[in-house]
């Protein structure tokens, strides 16, 4: 609810989007992104809660968030482009997704698209050094980071510790007159709307913010943050009904349950120290919904391009002109088992760590190279490297770097010694005039 010049109104006015979530920046939150996320979950739309801290508080690191009846509340998802790490709740029925991020939040604003909501309790960053300054020098330069029309959200959370950050005028407008702040109203939401722990009644300021620039970026930007939006229609039609795998490293149920099971005939083993699991990060039925809406609306989503051509050598091979890092979702898609060396390996598994499943490292750490003597590339690379690495594969699917000559020649004579089971071989290349 919102009091207005003495008024009761019995709902804060939340700005309104179109074919998207709202997004949301909560920079410096600590641990308080629980009561900016309880406010966005009560508002029943869909939302992104984007944070900026120096030292996050992830919700899957120790001491794990979860609800009153000791069920995972934040599941984790893939992390994003941009930076950090990301969940959502797959009981809110809508898109949702909290994104965390360890980065100085006064650099990590600059990074974002202008926002719907920008909600702040902790002022100090933003200062420029200055103990002194009031809200009045910090909220218009802030206000450029959000849309016309969008709110500020003052959380009073430390009105009598920094009592000048709460001693406004109605009307605040930037130096150059290209934004203006007007305060509509004091928000209270006295009762959590989730059964989370750190969760408090909140009293914060609320401002509408007026910006003559135009918001742009919102579909880029959403692409960044999830794979989904970044694939092709036809490439969205063979999820849809696939639920998104959990998060390596955290147990599905049937795991957990086990583990449970397990404590129940002997408790000296202790029960399990993470909370009762989701079946997914989504029910079928709202992942499936979602996904159809991208596939109804192509202009939401930024495909990566692929500069490609195919090859028919014995088996299919496609030669990929550009980064193997940046086609990660498309290798996952395919299901590829991952073949490179080392620090490459690394590389690909930090950025989509579920290829790990099927990915054959060349050259694992404490441990002998699969292929000794091991040389890639160049007149003196290790004779028949294709079909040796081909010889490890996990999959029908294998992908790969350039490798020997980078001629098409080799590749055909390497390839006629293969007599296994992969059916498509994927080589990525920087060179324009490799395989030429």
């Amino acid at each position: 609810m919102m009091w207005k010049n003495g008024e009761l109104f019995f709902q804060v006015p939340m700005p309104k989007v179109a074919g998207r979530p709202l997004i949301v920046y909560h920079p410096a939150a600590d641990l308080n992104y629980i009561n900016s996320w309880s406010i966005m979950a009560e508002n029943e739309e869909p939302f992104v809660l984007f944070c900026d801290e120096y030292g996050p508080r992830y919700p899957d690191d120790l001491p794990f968030i979860e609800d009153g009846l000791r069920h995972e509340y934040f599941t984790r998802i893939a992390n994003p482009l941009i930076g950090g790490r990301a969940y959502r709740n797959s009981e809110l029925g809508y898109q949702n997704m909290l994104i965390q991020r360890q980065k100085d939040a006064t650099e990590g604003i600059l990074e974002l698209p202008q926002v719907d909501i920008l909600y702040l309790d902790w002022l100090e960053p933003f200062s420029s050094g200055n103990p002194q300054a009031s809200i009045n020098d910090i909220l218009p330069n802030l206000a450029r980071n959000v849309r016309d029309g969008g709110l500020i959200i003052l959380d009073r959370k430390h009105a009598d510790i920094a009592p000048s950050w709460f001693a406004y005028s109605n009307l605040m407008q930037s130096s150059s007159n290209d934004v203006s702040i007007e305060h509509i109203g004091r928000g209270e939401w006295p009762i959590p709307y989730v059964d989370l722990p750190h969760t408090r009644e909140i009293e914060a300021d609320i401002f509408r913010v007026k910006n003559t620039i135009k918001q742009t970026g919102m579909n880029d930007f959403l692409a960044s943050l999830i794979m989904e939006r970044r694939l092709k229609p036809e490439e969205l039609k063979k999820i849809k009904y696939k639920l998104p795998a959990r998060w390596p490293g955290h147990p599905d149920r049937d795991s957990w349950m086990e583990e449970y099971m397990n404590y129940l005939d002997f408790p000296e083993m202790g029960k399990p120290y993470l909370p009762y699991p989701p079946v997914s990060s989504w029910k079928i039925k709202e992942y499936s919904k979602w996904v159809q809406s991208l596939i109804d609306n192509p202009s939401q989503l930024r495909p990566i391009n692929r500069i490609k051509r195919t090859l028919n050598l014995g088996m299919e091979v496609t030669l990929v002109n550009g980064n193997i890092t940046d086609h990660l979702d498309w290798l996952l898609l395919k299901d590829v088992s991952l073949i490179t060396r080392g620090k490459l390996m690394t590389d690909c598994l930090s950025k989509c760590c579920w290829l790990q499943d099927k990915a054959v490292n060349l050259q694992p750490m404490w441990k002998s190279p699969l292929i000794s003597k091991l040389r890639w590339s160049g007149k003196v690379s290790t004779p028949n490297l294709t079909t040796k690495m081909l010889n490890l594969a996990k999959g029908p699917v294998v992908a790969t770097i350039v490798n020997g000559d980078a001629s098409v020649s080799q590749l055909r004579e390497d390839l006629l010694k293969y007599k296994g089971d992969v059916k498509e071989l994927i080589i990525f290349h920087i060179d324009k005039e490799d395989y030429q």
